[in-house]
Formats: structure tokens, C-alpha cells, sequence
């Protein structure tokens, strides 16, 4: 179906009160706790400006989502949702809001707009990229390929090649493609070509998105923010020897801890996809002292899901009706 078309369905949905009805379809006649479906949206950078090479979501986007949700569903932080999980005990419309990698905007756009609504959160932070003055590997490629004067983009194995920058579609184009390429590198390889990308591509110095500092970290925690571990460089854990695999995991926890004095009980795979972690990672999570961790497999859950495997997703359209629509579809769908 045309994207036009669904969305002029669902804002005949929404504006007709037709959504309110069909939501009230969706909860069990016996009531939503005898359901125990919840559901956990992602996100990761939210800002008044998005660029495509440093995807997001609008800030006034994610106010309106916030202000929706907040109206319309039970907001529990994900420990919160984890021990409803374990009494069998979830609240009717129960959802939760996580971000992962920890970008220095949630704490200038998002935090205002979660104390507004009274919404509680949980952020994944990359521990090695917290008060490190250094950019994410993907922000340092896509400011690269953007902002470069080179005409192509060469030497990077597995890239066609050479990938032409003479336009913003090709720009746009090369970088998604070098993050295909990049993403599955093992770590020091991977990092090793990032460097190589940002020299050959001669650009000025970065001026993209900035981390999160401590002290930032810190303040938020304060004010009621929770945080997890997504590991210490954003690799992709089943990239990783099992001891290599071992250290980003528990020291990524261990970090957060020192500086916070207090447990981390939530771990968040990066990148997240069913090709991303296994059963052997699910066990070194397990080890490390967590007791859960997230994924982005997309749908929903129920307090039979895997701990250890659970799904996020969510629609992230700027229509207001559109999401609105897809979460109640989403919601409806079976979970296990």
C-alpha cells in the first residue's frame, strides 16, 4: 500500500475516534494483566535538525509521541517493566522508551521533554565514547563522505569501487553502503578503516554529533534517568573472540557502575538484529551480572519472552496519526 494512502487512513482513523475503538479492541476481554503484552520503543538521536548522515528523529516529532503515549498507555521505566514481567503483574498498555548509544542531544532535547510529560526513560551508552571527545565510527564516515571535497570515495574493501560523492543521492548512497561494509568488521579492523576513510577523504575537523559527558551522565541519573550498558566501541559482539566478546560486555557495565554507585541491570545488543547476538552472548550477558538485555527484533513481548532477547521497535513516522495507528497494529500482533 502507497505511503500516502496509509496515511490517509490513519488520520481518518485518529481524528474519527475509529483508533480509540479499535484500541479498546485490542486489550483482552479479560483484562490486559491476564495478557501481559508490553512493548519497548527505541530510539536514538532526537534533535531540532536531522541530517541523513546523522539519522534521528525531530525533537517536535518525539514531543508529540511523548505526549501520545503519555495519554494513552502505562510509561514504566524497564526495570520498572522487567519486575511487573517477573510477578506477572503488567499494567494494562504498558510500554517503555529506551535510546541507545548515548548522544550529548538527550540530554539537551530529550531529557526537557521526558520531565514535561513525566515520562521515564532508559539510555544504552557505549561506554568508550562517554567524555572521550571522539565521535561514533558511523558519525565520523558519514561526516567524511558529507562533507568531503573529494569527487569518490575508494580503497575500502568490499565498497564498490570507486563510489562516486559527486552528488548529495551518491554521498547519501556511499555512506549507506560503507556502513554495510564497516558494520561487521572485527573491532580493530574496522576502526583501523574508519581512520583510513576520515585521511583519504581529507576533511576539517568534526564538527558532527557529540556524545554524552559523566557529568551529564550524571545529572540525568539525578533526575530519575536510567541507564544501561551497550558496550565499550559498538561492535557487533558475534564479530568478537569470546574473550574480546567478554571484556565489552562486562566493562561497559563495570564503567557505568563506578561512576554512578549503583547496579546496571540492562544491556542493549548493539546494532541488535538476530545476526547480532546468540546464545553464547546471551550466557556472557547472563555472566556479567545483567538481567536483561534488548535487542531491535522487531514486536512485542510478554513476560514469557526471553530476558535475555527482548524486542524493541517502533514506528517512527512524523505523522502523529500514523504512529499512533501502527503502535495499536503493532500491539495487536502476537507475541511470545
Amino acid at each position: 500500500m502507497k505511503p500516502a494512502v496509509v496515511r490517509a487512513l490513519c488520520d481518518v482513523a485518529y481524528r474519527s475516534g475509529g483508533l480509540s475503538v479499535a484500541a479498546r479492541l485490542v486489550e483482552p476481554r479479560s483484562g490486559a494483566r491476564a495478557d501481559g503484552r508490553f512493548q519497548i520503543l527505541v530510539y536514538h538521536r532526537v534533535g531540532p535538525q536531522i541530517d541523513p548522515f546523522f539519522p534521528g528523529t525531530l525533537a517536535a516529532v518525539f514531543e508529540r509521541q511523548m505526549r501520545y503515549i503519555r495519554r494513552h498507555f502505562e510509561v514504566l521505566s524497564l526495570t520498572a517493566l522487567m519486575q511487573a514481567s517477573e510477578q506477572r503483574e503488567i499494567p494494562p498498555r504498558a510500554i517503555a522508551v529506551t535510546f541507545d548509544d548515548g548522544y550529548e542531544d538527550l540530554y539537551q532535547h530529550v531529557l526537557p521533554i521526558v520531565r514535561r510529560y513525566d515520562i521515564p526513560i532508559t539510555i544504552f551508552l557505549a561506554t568508550g565514547f562517554i567524555d572521550a571527545d571522539e565521535p561514533m565510527w558511523n558519525d565520523a564516515v558519514g561526516f567524511a563522505i558529507r562533507d568531503t571535497g573529494c569527487s569518490a570515495l575508494s580503497d575500502l574493501p568490499g565498497l564498490r569501487q570507486p563510489a562516486p560523492l559527486q552528488s548529495p543521492a551518491q554521498r547519501q548512497e556511499a555512506f549507506v553502503e560503507a556502513q554495510k561494509v564497516l558494520k561487521y568488521q572485527p573491532l580493530a579492523e574496522r576502526e583501523e578503516l574508519v581512520q583510513r576513510i576520515v585521511r583519504d577523504l581529507r576533511v576539517p575537523a568534526y564538527s558532527g554529533p557529540r556524545m554524552l559527558n559523566w557529568a551529564q551522565v550524571a545529572e540525568m541519573h539525578a533526575s530519575g534517568v536510567e541507564f544501561g550498558a551497550h558496550t565499550v566501541r559498538h561492535p557487533i559482539l558475534t564479530c568478537l573472540p569470546p574473550g574480546e566478546r567478554w571484556r565489552e560486555i562486562a566493562d561497559s557495565k563495570r564503567a557505568i557502575e563506578e561512576r554512578l554507585q549503583m547496579p546496571v541491570a540492562h544491556f542493549a545488543y548493539p546494532n541488535g538484529t538476530v545476526r547480532d547476538f546468540d546464545d553464547a552472548t546471551k550466557e556472557l550477558v547472563r555472566k556479567a551480572g545483567f538481567s536483561s538485555a534488548v535487542t531491535t527484533v522487531f514486536g512485542t513481548n510478554t513476560p514469557a519472552t526471553d530476558r535475555y532477547a527482548l524486542r524493541r521497535g517502533g514506528p517512527w513516522e512524523e505523522a502523529i496519526s500514523v504512529f499512533a495507528t501502527k503502535l495499536w497494529w503493532y500491539r495487536s500482533r502476537e507475541a511470545s
